[in-house]
């Protein structure tokens, strides 16, 4: 009974190495990932192994090019050989006066790696694997992991590419529900049932700098913003903004040049009883 046991317990503690084991391999390529996806794989380990998964880039980029410059080397040693021996029968038959050194093949030779390197697309290619593989190392070393610099190029790219889409299509939609542009309008606070405020600006676009708390700043009075609300009214989507006289003890934070319309006193339909219209704070 305590055979079986123990063989369970053994069984078990095996098949939870090869998972974890599992996982952290799994790890090592997720760390060429941009970071800011790192959290959408939670069930790997890849921040806690982006030093290893560096060191490994960087073993792979090594491998890769003593491979790679092997194979390119033997193939310029065989393009040096073949040139010398032409340029030896040219000399025999004193068509190439001069004489061969070896100097000249061991500085070809000499500048093979580089040439492998610079001007192949294998030795690029294991060039960028060691560099980065470098860098990603010690930036997780120092504390601040990242993942593979062009990947993480074309991630921001094409986040901002679809994010400018996206703020486009949303601007679009909410100017066909505000409709066409028009001068504010300056109503009396009563007229959209507030408290406490003395007029509202009636605006058929947003204005981003108008905030709760912000100082409306004229030529005659400044004024203190209070929270702004939406509203639906027959010709369109518009936005309130709440305007109560400044105190002079209040103090001001953040300020905005505005010259008030003319005064009306119509009245907002959702005080009014009629075109009853829906009422969304901001």
């Amino acid at each position: 009974m305590q055979t079986g046991e123990g063989g369970r317990l053994l069984m078990n503690s095996i098949l939870h190495g090869l998972f974890v084991f599992g996982r952290g391999l799994a790890a090592l390529p997720g760390g060429f990932l941009p970071r800011r996806r790192w959290d959408a794989l939670p069930a790997l380990p890849i921040e806690p192994l982006a030093t290893v998964s560096g060191f490994v880039t960087l073993a792979t980029g090594v491998l890769v090019g003593v491979a790679g410059f092997l194979q390119f080397a033997w193939q310029a040693a065989g393009g040096i050989v073949d040139t010398t021996v032409q340029i030896a029968g040219r000399q025999v038959r004193h068509e190439a006066p001069g004489e061969i050194t070896s100097l000249t093949m061991q500085s070809v030779s000499a500048f093979s790696v580089v040439a492998f390197l610079l001007f192949t697309p294998l030795g690029l290619f294991a060039l960028y694997l060691g560099v980065t593989g470098l860098v990603r190392a010690l930036a997780a070393v120092a504390g601040d992991p990242a993942g593979d610099p062009v990947l993480t190029g074309i991630d921001l790219l094409v986040a901002r590419s679809t994010g400018k889409v996206r703020q486009t299509r949303a601007r679009r939609a909410r100017e066909r529900e505000e409709g066409l542009a028009v001068p504010d309008r300056l109503l009396p606070a009563d007229s959209a049932d507030l408290q406490g405020f003395d007029y509202v600006v009636v605006s058929s676009r947003r204005k981003p700098e108008w905030t709760a708390g912000t100082a409306v700043i004229t030529s005659d009075k400044w004024y203190t913003l209070g929270r702004a609300f939406e509203v639906r009214l027959p010709e369109g989507l518009r936005t309130v903004y709440p305007l109560r006289e400044q105190r002079a003890t209040e103090v001001l934070r953040r300020g905005v040049q505005y010259e008030l319309p003319p005064l009306e006193e119509d009245r907002l339909p959702l005080a009014r009883g009629r075109n009853p219209v829906a009422r969304t704070p901001r």
